[in-house]
């Protein structure tokens, strides 16, 4: 079974965008290879980053936990609105504090927006932090347009056209983290 983490990275009153985390959640689980971690970030009230986990003397027990997920995570998917055509500023924040914990990850990115586009220009530069941040980008992404008519409040699809694309990704995602994963358990054997 793969350990899957979401980190959802919005915080914002009335987020429309929880929708998309709970349907990839859901969906990631209904492969029936999946344990998910559900990480809401609106949970932990992280102040803005001003040292790194790593180099923290006395770090926010909420900071050591969320590391620790992520830590122990086979595989990450970043959710996230896009607001003024970017990730949500709180989603990077979150980022910010780690390090090693991205090392070599699989990660995939959900984007949604109220708008016809899903979130595609988060996506992109999503993307290009994964690169940065040493991790392995999953070359498709979920991208939820007009959320409000793609999913309900509990992530449930509300057309043939969303449910497939989140299926897709998911199998994709599995399909992605378990080549990597056992890549790294061979690897390491030697």
């Amino acid at each position: 079974m793969l350990k899957i983490t979401i980190l959802y990275g919005a915080i914002r009153t009335g987020r429309l965008s929880i929708r998309a985390a709970r349907a990839i959640e859901t969906a990631l689980k209904a492969t029936g290879k999946a344990e998910v971690t559900f990480i809401d970030i609106k949970d932990y009230n992280l102040p803005v980053m001003q040292l790194r986990l790593k180099e923290d003397p006395a770090p926010l027990k909420e900071v050591v936990l969320i590391g620790e997920m992520l830590e122990n995570a086979d595989g990450i998917v970043f959710v996230t609105p896009e607001y003024n055509n970017s990730y949500s500023g709180a989603l990077k924040n979150t980022i910010d504090y780690y390090t090693k914990e991205w090392y070599h990850k699989p990660m995939g990115v959900v984007c949604g927006s109220s708008g016809k586009q899903g979130g595609i220009n988060a996506s992109n530069l999503l993307q290009l932090l994964i690169l940065a941040i040493n991790g392995y980008a999953m070359p498709t992404k979920l991208l939820v347009p007009e959320l409000d008519k793609s999913l309900d409040e509990n992530g449930v699809p509300l057309n043939e056209f969303m449910a497939k694309n989140l299926t897709k990704f998911a199998d994709e995602f599995i399909w992605f983290t378990e080549a990597i994963a056992n890549q790294k358990k061979a690897t390491s054997k030697r």
